[in-house]
């Protein structure tokens, strides 16, 4: 599932990126939940989907997989008042679970291109908005 440029890249310990890192760390737990806090409540997916389609989703993907490894990089954030847009690569590898029908039909590992729109909600900043294309999958 991710965000921004203007003041440069974004560092750990960023509260723009702080979303980002959470949500890598929840999805490495396959935590659906914590991966739903990062989002804001007004969420939209880029494919028009909003929290409840995200949940459903990432449930399915994180129940057919045993466990889950998430990279990030190449991130870039751009800053204005009340919103923020972040880019990033996200590098997935993971353990398909032995499920008939579930081996070769999942990759154990793909790379995904991000862009996200945050804005800050409840005192932090939450993901608005995310648009996500597969860079590579194997």
């Amino acid at each position: 599932m991710a965000v921004l440029a203007a003041a440069g890249c974004g560092e750990r310990g960023d509260p723009v990126r702080a979303p980002i890192d959470a949500i890598a760390a929840a999805a490495e737990k396959r935590d659906a939940g914590a991966v739903l806090a990062q989002l804001s409540a007004d969420f939209r997916a880029s494919d028009g989907s909003a929290g409840a389609e995200a949940d459903a989703q990432l449930r399915r993907y994180f129940a057919a997989y045993e466990s889950l490894d998430v990279e990030i990089s190449e991130v870039s954030i751009e800053r204005a008042a009340r919103a923020a847009r972040a880019t990033f690569r996200a590098d997935l590898s993971g353990t398909v679970r032995k499920l008939p029908g579930l081996e070769g039909l999942l990759p154990r590992s793909s790379s995904w291109r991000f862009e996200v729109r945050l804005v800050p909600e409840d005192g932090r900043w939450k993901v608005a908005w995310a648009a996500y294309d597969p860079i590579e999958n194997r």
